[in-house]
């Protein structure tokens, strides 16, 4: 088992400016909250002197909707966290707040676009309007120019379902010309999101146990620690980080422990999260590989960042 977790992904707030089609937000139970800079410190001070690799500020919400991203992302950097990340849908990205982004010192960002045109992308990301948003991006690509910055790393990442699958050559061709890297993840079908995908999920077949167990874990914006990026309702909740220290959790939680050895085991059935979840299935993980592979432009994210739920 790794040391230490490879990422630490923190949820700084949960609320939204979308309803995408794509997203399990409908299946949310908790409360919409802003985990506060006051409660966002010492879990950044504390991946730091774990020596955590990677900060990631968003799950299932919008980062660039909390007042405090900034701060959060200047107090992670001076911290010493060697990488920190958002993901976003950049509705709220506006030039200030694009110059905001540079100076703070954030590592990559992740825009969340779906769609090579207006009629597309707007009847997928509801609430949002192409024009601007494409505008909103372009206008982030150019001021990083100016201020003749290499950060953050701008990643342009789009999902591949049956709405987008038509326009997908045009899009990644647009794309690879102005982002530092075009990605493209097959759409993820849990927590009720369903008939989008362009591999519908028959039998799981051949099964692994789930890599995010050993890679990484995610603190909920009512702090909350768990596993993975899909228990979005805590269900598998090891406590908070106030209760227990964050490589303690990672190395003897025993709820996180017994998680691992089952699915060393292969045994699911007493975690019916990871029992419906694509990730323990190798077969449809190689025919999602081989719809993407098309337009793989860089290695594959990790399992857990199918940001598509969160932006």
């Amino acid at each position: 088992m790794p040391a230490v977790p490879d990422w630490l992904q923190v949820e700084i707030n949960n609320s939204c400016n979308l309803a995408c089609v794509m997203c399990p937000r409908a299946a949310m139970r908790r409360p919409v909250r802003l985990m506060t800079l006051e409660e966002f410190r010492p879990i950044a001070a504390a991946a730091a002197c774990a020596g955590i690799p990677r900060l990631r500020l968003f799950l299932l919400g919008e980062p660039l909707l909390h007042p405090d991203l900034l701060e959060m992302i200047r107090y992670a950097k001076s911290a010493g966290l060697p990488s920190v990340e958002i993901n976003t849908n950049a509705v709220a990205l506006t030039p200030e707040l694009s110059r905001g982004l540079v100076a703070a010192g954030l590592d990559e960002i992740v825009f969340s676009l779906d769609g090579i045109d207006a009629e597309s992308y707007e009847s997928i990301r509801l609430g949002a309007s192409y024009e601007q948003v494409v505008e909103n991006i372009e206008g982030f690509l150019r001021l990083r120019q100016e201020a003749g910055a290499k950060r953050p790393r701008a990643i342009v990442q789009t999902i591949l379902m049956q709405p987008t699958q038509r326009g997908m050559q045009q899009f990644v061709e647009h794309w690879q010309e102005r982002a530092d890297l075009v990605r493209v993840q097959a759409v993820r079908e849990y927590h009720g999101v369903q008939g989008l995908s362009v591999c519908p999920q028959g039998e799981f077949g051949e099964l692994r146990p789930c890599p995010a167990l050993w890679s990484y874990l995610v603190v909920l914006s009512n702090l909350q620690v768990v596993p993975c990026c899909t228990d979005i309702n805590g269900d598998l909740a090891l406590g908070d980080l106030r209760e227990r220290p964050l490589l303690e959790t990672w190395r003897r939680h025993p709820r996180l422990q017994a998680l691992r050895r089952a699915h060393l085991s292969l045994e699911f059935s007493a975690y019916p999260l990871c029992a419906g979840c694509e990730f323990i299935s190798l077969d449809l993980l190689r025919e999602k590989a081989r719809a993407t592979s098309e337009w793989a432009t860089a290695s594959p994210p990790p399992p857990q960042s199918s940001s598509q739920s969160s932006t």
